[in-house]
């Protein structure tokens, strides 16, 4: 079925229209996809958030995202694993609304699958491609179709991708300029098909990542060093990504039947980095000297498919999941809570933990007439996280090991109606879930030392449309979806003893639409537009780091401690007491990560200039303000609106294997704000991490 007509809401972007974005990550992918928001979050991890459902629990590990990262079907098991490239891509595809009733892992909020290109038999094939810009920007890409049977094909294909820091820090000692934001990334990956019959194909992939560079920018929004990308600070930031996958698919064809497939994976990632916790260069300090995340994960998915073109095309499944990751971080300041050995301890952690997840879904989609069709789907899923606390040396005491538990059944219910052959409307109410998972905190007056399961109901009303001869597409949806028990990271009154907790609901609504014009031959117009609006309902009281500091600093000067405020103070029972009586009220509050409004209008004119095939493009982005917490905190809190434009001019010669072409993203070099950071932990400063500047650069493509 092709995805005009599926009755969801689901966009794919190609591996030309990523090449001419340079996308090489998900953060590229911004402004391509109606609701999609994909935000930086303290230099590492990467939030995506569909329809404002995303990640608001990065400081917890064990928490799972919101929208379910898949490559060729496989979860990725850990958030830090989202910051790597990707790799000999042939499309990507984005889900909106909640999944999990035909593949993968469940999701309130969505799903993105990266879909590599695969071996083919008989054929040898390759492409390889060379680019050059601004900043020293250096990417080679190189892929290679390998006939080794007539049974047997491999495809191999590696990517190096690197450059200069889009900014730079000037307080580093014994350093003019400390390069940040730079990139030193190689990704590589090999596929092996083996096909002894018609109905019997095994495909075994492995791929891995590297990075090794110098920390993310991320500017105090109190540094007042002149220039966006230029900030003041005394401590070297570096990171290093190292990710490993290696799955095997199974497909076997059981005649009129079915088709039987299993999917099997394991991954690894180890991701090390230190990092200016307080952002700045002057006599207060908190240094993130060591923070290690780690993960191993088996997954395990076996699936039985009715042939496509049945009266009723059916999917039942099991999906499972093992993994065990650990949390390492140590930050040290001279406002500490704890002197261990000499070392003045902000925070401290060092958290294993397991994660065990097993779910059975199915789908049956009936075609009731040529232009009725009705769809029903259920997923019972399980998990399982288990701790062992190892906080600040063990020098409040262990920590009770922690086990969370928790179940539910999801699904959804659709009917779609087939106007005409190239129209249609469709219904669709579905049900999402987010398992519970375990804090490591210690020593808690308000927030758990659990928290619960995330329910999303959801109810969506679209139109899919061609008219024309197919010359215009519009498709338009509304959705609403009612918000159970949404999962934050909180504050606790006593310090550093936070964690993730549930509001009880939120309530989210909006409209999308995607439209494409084609006028006369060679020229097309693409557009993308998407409003939304999300609010907490009801009472829920709790607070943020920066509100409890300023509480806590105030109610320490009223009892005469010394200062400037250090950290232990907020053991004191009476700055405990003081945090406890001020909490605020959610109720109202915006949903986070919601832009308001989101929009990308693109230009292509591709014709024929006689020695070749010239194409032209010009794109314009623009993505709303929007709250990066679930606390309305003001200019901590509130991201402003940027707009964009990208431009990319390409030719390719006839009878030519060559392609040259030229590109600009962010051509008016805008210092549009990707994200706000506000630490929960530790230094509790609030930083800005801004989109790419200017790039520009040329490429050279070879194909056979």
């Amino acid at each position: 079925m092709s995805l005009q007509r599926a009755p969801i809401s689901i966009t794919a972007v190609d591996a030309a229209a990523l090449q001419q974005r340079n996308a090489n990550e998900l953060n590229d992918l911004n402004g391509l996809v109606p609701g999609l928001a994909i935000t930086k979050s303290e230099g590492s991890a990467r939030i995506v958030a569909i329809r404002g459902i995303g990640y608001e629990t990065p400081a917890n590990p064990n928490s799972q995202p919101g929208v379910a990262f898949h490559i060729n079907g496989v979860y990725i098991a850990h958030v830090m694993s989202l910051a790597q490239d990707m790799l000999d891509v042939e499309r990507v595809e984005v889900l909106r609304g909640p999944q999990g009733t035909v593949f993968g892992q469940t999701s309130t909020g969505g799903a993105i699958n990266v879909i590599t290109r695969k071996p083919k038999l008989g054929e040898a094939s390759g492409n390889v491609s060379f680019s050059y810009g601004n900043y020293d920007y250096t990417k080679l890409n190189a892929g290679l179709n390998i006939p080794i049977s007539e049974t047997l094909a491999a495809r191999v294909a590696a990517q190096y991708m690197r450059h200069d820091g889009y900014g730079k820090s000037i307080g580093v000692a014994n350093v003019k300029e400390y390069d940040l934001d730079d990139a030193n990334n190689l990704g590589l990956r090999a596929s092996l098909l083996w096909q002894p019959s018609d109905r019997f194909t095994a495909v075994l992939s492995a791929q891995s990542f590297d990075s090794s560079r110098h920390g993310a920018l991320q500017k105090n929004v109190l540094d007042t060093t002149p220039g966006a990308r230029v900030v003041n600070q005394d401590y070297p930031s570096t990171y290093d990504l190292k990710t490993r996958m290696a799955d095997l698919l199974l497909t076997y064809d059981l005649g009129d039947f079915a088709t039987l497939k299993s999917v099997t994976a394991y991954q690894y990632m180890d991701k090390n980095q230190t990092a200016d916790t307080d952002r700045m260069a002057d006599d207060f300090y908190v240094h993130t000297v060591h923070w290690r995340d780690w993960s191993k994960a088996w997954t395990q998915e076996v699936s039985l498919s009715a042939k496509p073109g049945s009266a009723v095309e059916w999917t039942v499944g099991g999906f499972y999941m093992r993994q065990r990751a650990v949390k390492d971080y140590l930050s040290l300041g001279n406002t500490p809570a704890v002197t261990y050995q000499g070392m003045p301890v902000v925070f401290a952690t060092n958290s294993p933990y397991q994660h065990t997840s097993l779910a059975a879904y199915g789908q049956a989609v009936w075609k009731a007439t040529d232009a009725l069709t009705l769809t029903a789907g259920g997923r019972y899923s399980w998990d399982k996280t288990t701790t062992q606390p190892y906080n600040f040396f063990n020098l409040f005491g262990p920590a009770p090991h922690r086990k969370s538990i928790s179940d539910a059944f999801t699904g959804k219910i659709g009917i779609d109606y087939r106007i005409a052959p190239t129209n249609m409307v469709y219904f669709v109410a579905s049900r999402g879930y987010k398992p519970s998972g375990v804090n490591t905190n210690q020593g808690m007056t308000v927030v758990p030392p659990d928290y619960k399961k995330e329910i999303v109901t959801a109810l969506e009303l679209g139109t899919k449309n061609e008219f024309f001869d197919r010359k215009v597409r519009l498709n338009v949806s509304g959705y609403y979806y009612w918000y159970n028990d949404y999962q934050f990271t909180a504050e606790d009154p006593r310090v550093n003893s936070g964690g993730s907790w549930n509001i009880p609901r939120a309530e989210i609504y909006g409209l999308e639409v995607e439209a494409s014009v084609l006028p006369f031959e060679g020229f097309r117009l693409d557009g993308m537009l998407s409003l939304a609006k999300g609010q907490f309902k009801g009472d829920f009281y709790t607070i943020d780091s920066q509100g409890a500091l300023a509480i806590r600093t105030e109610a320490a000067m009223e009892l005469g401690l010394p200062m400037p405020y250090i950290t232990s103070y907020g053991y004191n029972p009476a700055l405990i007491q003081a945090v406890t009586d001020n909490l605020q009220n959610t109720n109202g509050n915006k949903v986070a990560k919601l832009p308001g409004v989101q929009a990308n209008v693109s230009a292509t004119y591709d014709t024929d200039i006689g020695p070749g095939q010239l194409m032209v493009r010009g794109e314009m982005v623009y993505r709303g303000s929007f709250n990066s917490r679930i606390f309305d905190g003001g200019p901590l809190d509130k991201v402003p609106s940027y707009t964009l434009f990208n431009a990319a001019i390409q030719f390719k010669p006839h009878d030519s294997a060559f392609t040259f072409a030229v590109s600009a993203q962010n051509l008016f070099n805008k210092d549009g704000v990707n994200a706000k950071f506000t630490d929960p932990y530790g230094a509790l400063t609030t930083s800005v991490e801004y989109v790419n500047p200017r790039q520009v650069f040329g490429t050279i493509s070879y194909a056979f």
